[in-house]
């Protein structure tokens, strides 16, 4: 009978625990940010002048959502997406705030 690594090495149990919480506060960074994101979207439908900030919200939320998906479900292909689609949506965000 083998035994885990975490029940020789008390360190490695110490580290998996605080792995397992930074990826539960990630997660719920993503809930936090979707929350928001459905609330300025709300939010813009009567006022035209808060894009900017869903825009770069929208951004945001698919950068954390490309790292979960890294980090937690291990979808390397989604991720390429979200990180692409997120970036552009920032970039696009900010090159219309500047005026381009």
């Amino acid at each position: 009978m083998s035994k885990s690594v975490t029940s020789l090495n008390p360190k490695a149990k110490k580290q998996q625990e605080k792995s397992k919480n930074y990826l539960k506060a990630l997660i719920i960074l993503q809930f936090f940010l979707t929350i928001g994101l459905i609330i300025f979207g709300i939010i813009t439908i009567f006022k035209t002048d808060l894009l900017y900030i869903f825009e770069i919200l929208l951004g945001i939320t698919l950068l954390v959502m490309g790292l979960n998906n890294h980090l937690i479900f291990k979808r390397r292909n989604l991720t390429i997406i979200y990180l692409i689609i997120g970036l552009g949506s920032i970039v696009l965000a900010i090159l219309k705030l500047l005026g381009f």
